[in-house]
């Protein structure tokens, strides 16, 4: 087995877990970065397209009313109240730097012609302040930050190390302190051990808990799974965000423009279809107008009748080929696509999808997860030495998050995480991460003549989709659960890879937490929205749900009501619209 010491393990080299080994690499840290793909190339932060990658950042350069204040409101405000007070403001006050930082290393961002950045509006913002540029904010990030990473390498003061194509399956925990982690190699399932006293969890979301994502390869929630078993509460974990995408044949947010150039949207049988989901006092034309500044699924305004039509389309077997619908432009005079969607149009011709004469096949599709571990300020769990950044974090999001807080996000606490998880005073115990690695694989031993594992997941992924994303109910989501429950049982004599089955088994187990505490919530909210409840934005609901793995089943526990600062009280009145 391989075994390898440090100071601090980064777990994920997406946005997050760059930034958080940079931060404990300048803090004098050795740093080793665990991902499961190739570093530079690999992560939501890197592969996730759309016709603007946003970075949240009020440096009211666009209007100068804007302020970091402004946007901790639309953060509180777009989340249902259910973020940590603290953990939003962080975001807010510390954004303008993080980005400010990003240009200054050498990432080249869309400015003015007098040098100010460019920024433009998103929703669930009140003022202009989403920036990047274009469809590649996110690979810019990423590449800036691995640049970063070699300066430190060659100048000091710390040094970093990658271990690529490997998967940590669990952290090691005596007590309430982490000594280390272990992994197992995605190709060769060969088991690798890493001793150290501070471990920050950055590897991203689990869209493979869904059929229908835009996740890239290998999210499986490996995150969420360690830190949970590791005796770290999850939170907000019912809130999913699922926005229109391209399902076939590249993955791509169907975002801002698409939507107010009068689509055609049919099902398989070539049948317009959303005007019967549409209540009678909606304008049809209007919601799918407002979907423009609506990505995600959010039960705020009347772009929802938008989502409902099309999931219950495909949910009910009126879906094509790859369990989307059609969205076309082609009635449109090509010059109007060329130029008024010219971002889009030509990042999907590269591809080999030409919008002037053929349609896309799209799907409501899971797109990131607002809830993770519990966090403070620090981006400290519970457990000494365990920290979390990114979509591995919970509080900082509630039940909807504004476009651009995302990457905004995955900056700010994975600064703050990783320059935490420097200062860590500890020793870690190798033998004692040996010795759980052993025991780590015998639990993972295959069946050789067991169910596939990949027909486990498969089943499990689309019993999510239809139970669990945008129309909700007591009985679909009892029968999400109740699938992953089965999942589960099946795992236990599946045959396939150790890795593989690992990942199996983290999705079987956070299927359960998303369907228990989405089915405690007796009301509508943000993503969240119960078909079968009369309630919206319930005050009495103003709470947060925690998640505990107790004797193996996932224990839901309803936190006291949010207390909102005095400077932000009131907001109640602004949830509506």
């Amino acid at each position: 087995m391989q075994m390898h010491e440090c100071d601090v393990l980064v777990v994920g080299s997406g946005g997050a877990g760059l930034r958080a080994a940079v931060a404990a690499a300048e803090a004098g840290a050795k740093v080793i970065v665990a991902t499961k793909g190739v570093p530079g190339a690999c992560g939501t932060t890197y592969t996730a397209a759309s016709d603007w990658m946003a970075f949240g950042a009020a440096f009211g350069h666009a209007d100068e009313a804007d302020s970091p204040h402004e946007h901790w409101i639309d953060i509180m405000v777009k989340g249902g109240l259910l973020c940590t007070p603290e953990l939003a403001n962080a975001i807010a006050e510390d954004a303008p730097a993080r980005f400010q930082e990003l240009e200054d290393w050498g990432a080249d961002f869309d400015k003015t012609e007098d040098g100010r950045f460019v920024q433009i509006l998103s929703d669930g913002a009140r003022y202009p302040r989403a920036c990047g540029r274009g469809a590649d904010t996110g690979p810019i990030i990423v590449s800036t930050l691995m640049d970063r990473c070699r300066e430190i390498n060659e100048q000091g003061p710390g040094s970093l190390d990658f271990l690529p194509r490997t998967m940590i399956v669990d952290v090691v925990v005596d007590g309430d302190t982490v000594h280390g982690a272990w992994g197992l190699g995605m190709e060769d399932d060969e088991p690798v051990a890493i001793a150290t006293p501070a471990v920050v969890m950055a590897s991203g979301g689990a869209g493979g808990l869904f059929a229908l994502n835009v996740f890239p390869d290998g999210a499986t929630g490996d995150g969420y799974a360690a830190a949970l078993r590791a005796g770290c509460p999850l939170v907000n974990f019912e809130f999913v965000q699922i926005g229109p995408s391209i399902v076939f044949p590249i993955n791509f947010a169907l975002s801002g423009v698409f939507w107010r150039m009068t689509p055609s949207i049919t099902n398989v049988l070539g049948e317009e279809f959303i005007a019967r989901y549409v209540p009678d006092g909606v304008d049809v034309d209007e919601a799918i107008f407002i979907k423009g500044v609506s990505y995600p699924f959010t039960i705020r305004n009347a772009s929802k009748w938008v989502d409902v039509a099309v999931f219950t389309e495909i949910s009910e077997g009126r879906g094509a080929d790859h369990r989307g619908v059609h969205m076309s432009l082609a009635h449109l005079d090509d010059r109007v696509i060329e130029q008024d969607a010219c971002v889009p149009f030509e990042h999907l011709l590269k591809s080999g999808l030409d919008l002037r004469t053929e349609a896309v096949e799209f799907a409501p599709a899971v797109q990131h997860f607002n809830g993770g571990a519990r966090i403070d300020l620090a981006g400290r769990t519970c457990i000494k030495g365990l920290f979390a950044a990114g979509e591995n974090a919970g509080g900082q999001h509630g039940a909807d998050r504004p476009g651009g807080n995302a990457l905004a996000d995955c900056q700010v606490f994975g600064r703050r995480a990783g320059a935490s998880a420097a200062a860590v005073d500890g020793t870690a115990d190798p033998g004692l991460v040996l010795q759980s690695a052993g025991d780590g694989l015998a639990r993972l031993a295959p069946a050789t003549d067991g169910e596939d594992v990949e027909a486990i997941v498969g089943d499990l992924a689309w019993e999510m989709w239809k139970g669990a994303t945008v129309v909700r109910t007591a009985e679909s989501l009892a029968g999400a659960a109740a699938a992953a429950e089965q999942a589960a049982e099946r795992l236990e004599s599946a045959a396939g890879s150790r890795r593989r089955i690992a990942e199996a088994r983290n999705l079987a187990l956070l299927g359960r937490c998303v369907a228990i505490p989405a089915g405690i919530r007796e009301e509508s909210r943000g993503t969240h929205y119960r078909a079968d409840c009369d309630a919206v934005n319930d005050p009495g609901w103003q709470r947060q749900i925690e998640l505990r793995l107790e004797a193996g089943e996932v224990a839901a526990e309803v936190q006291p009501l949010i207390e909102l600062p005095a400077e932000i009280a009131g907001l109640e009145k602004k949830l509506e619209g």
